[in-house]
Parts: C-alpha cells; sequence; structure tokens
C-alpha cells in the first residue's frame, strides 16, 4: 500500500463495523453496592441497578459533591475481576474506567479526559519544548479498596514491565487485526494488519498494571488522533476486553466510547540487553 492510501481516522469512523470478539456486558454486578477508598482520600460509593444502570455518589478531592447517574458495561475474563466502564454525562469528553477485583477486595481506576479542538492542533515539538505528553489526551489513574479503609498494605495492583518484549497478534474480528510490540514500561508500538486503518502504525505512551498472574490492565493514548484505549489482557487465555474511546468525526463533537475485545497470538518474545 502506497503511503498515499493511508489516511488517519478519527475513532467514530474507523469502529462503526469493526470488531466481533468484544465479549458480552456482564450483569453479576446488577443489584450490588460498593464503596471505593481510593489512595488520594476520595471515596465513591457505587450502586449498580438490574440492567446496566450504576449510581455514583461521594465527593471530589476538593470537597464538592459528584453524583452520576450513567450507563455502564462490565466485562470479566476471570471470575471476580470486572472491568466497569462508563462516560461522564455531565461531561461527554470524560471517561472512567474501573477495575473491580473482588477477590482481593482492591480496584484500579482510570479515568480519561479527551482535548478539545484547541489542544489538538499544538504541535508535537512545541509539546516536546514544554515538557508536555506528546498525547493531548489526559490520564489519571488512581488505586482504592473496596468495602474497607484504604490502607497501602493492601494487594494493591501495582505497575509492571512484564509485558516489555512480547509481540503479540490481536485480532478483534474477522476484518480487524493489530500487532502490538510492547516496547517500555510506558511505550509500545501498534500496526494495524486487517482493517480500515491497514498500513497505519505508531509507537505511542502506555500504562500496564498487573492484576494478577499473566493478567493486566493496559492502557494507550494516542497523539495524531485523540485516543484512549483500555483493556484487560490475559496472556494466558489470550484474550482481551475492554473500549476504543474517542471522537465522532473532524469537528470534534459527538465522542464514541466503543467496546473493543481481541483473541490474541503471542508471536515472539525479544530479550533486551540492558
Amino acid at each position: 500500500m502506497a503511503e498515499s492510501d493511508r489516511r488517519w481516522l478519527q475513532v467514530g469512523e474507523f469502529v462503526a463495523d469493526f470488531g466481533g470478539n468484544e465479549l458480552d456486558h456482564a450483569s453479576l454486578l446488577a443489584g450490588r453496592s460498593l464503596r471505593l477508598n481510593f489512595e488520594d482520600g476520595t471515596t465513591e460509593q457505587y450502586r449498580f441497578g438490574q440492567n446496566d444502570e450504576l449510581s455514583v455518589t461521594g465527593a471530589t478531592h476538593s470537597g464538592s459533591p459528584l453524583t452520576l447517574d450513567v450507563n455502564y458495561r462490565a466485562t470479566q475474563l476471570r471470575p471476580g475481576i470486572v472491568l466497569v466502564d462508563f462516560i461522564d454525562p455531565k461531561s461527554r469528553i470524560r471517561s472512567v474506567s474501573t477495575v473491580l477485583d473482588l477477590q482481593h477486595g482492591v480496584c484500579t481506576q482510570l479515568i480519561g479526559m479527551l482535548p478539545q479542538r484547541e489542544q489538538t492542533l499544538v504541535p508535537l515539538f512545541t509539546r516536546v519544548q514544554k515538557k508536555q505528553s506528546l498525547s493531548a489526551v489526559e490520564v489519571k489513574i488512581r488505586r482504592g479498596v473496596i468495602d474497607a479503609p484504604f490502607s497501602s498494605t493492601a494487594a494493591l495492583h501495582a505497575p509492571t514491565n512484564e509485558l516489555v518484549g512480547r509481540r503479540v497478534y490481536h485480532e478483534y474480528g474477522p476484518h480487524d487485526a493489530y500487532e502490538h510490540i510492547y516496547l517500555e514500561s510506558d511505550l509500545y508500538s501498534w500496526h494495524c494488519i486487517k482493517g480500515p486503518e491497514i498500513g497505519l502504525a505508531d509507537t505511542d505512551r502506555c500504562f500496564v498494571y498487573k492484576l494478577d498472574q499473566d493478567l493486566y490492565l493496559f492502557a494507550w493514548i494516542e497523539k495524531i488522533i485523540p485516543t484512549l484505549g483500555v483493556v484487560m489482557m490475559d496472556s494466558a487465555a489470550l484474550r482481551t476486553t475492554g473500549k476504543i474511546f474517542g471522537y465522532q468525526g473532524d469537528d470534534f463533537g459527538a465522542t464514541v466510547n466503543s467496546p473493543v475485545g481481541a483473541v490474541s497470538r503471542l508471536v515472539n518474545v525479544t530479550q533486551y540487553e540492558r
């Protein structure tokens, strides 16, 4: 494929007919109420309805009240470890993804914020000069405990470099596949093998937390198209589940929060000399 034939797409453009391997919404949390106590001192109460309805109450770090009624999506690759995801209806550019580790009584929450159009127009070299992230997408990660006071001695999920060196083929459906090369604990390369982004590739910032043996929370932010991806990865079962979040089109109006899931295959592992 000639370089002139490749086209960068907003998230809403390439997920329109994307996938097929995503997991169904899991209803195991229906009717439950969980209190999340985070390491920054904030607390959130999650009250799950019978369908996909979730009520979130609490207070922000500044003390202002937090009240959200949202539609959520929950998926699990292993019993008792659930990824709960929703978009803040008061700010359609704010995404909240929370791993609820019911087995160990801990949670990890990733809050993402898409940029406004003006922020995406800042040149990359200007970002370098200002020592800013190359991506205009913002991410905040915080950990906590479930239904107990926060304690740093709890079995909190921790950042990890265990993916470094792996090259993995992720098939999201019969017509969509990417390979990932995990270069550093905070950098990975993606390359579209099949699908509307075929032939495109880049290296972007990522965040990796170990949830359990061979189970990871993997998130990434892209610097060319404002994109946030959040998935749980099971490198033993070779499955992923999660979402990709971005704008519907170039007008930076509506956002899209699309479920994704892949059947994976380990291609090889590179041992880097340090």
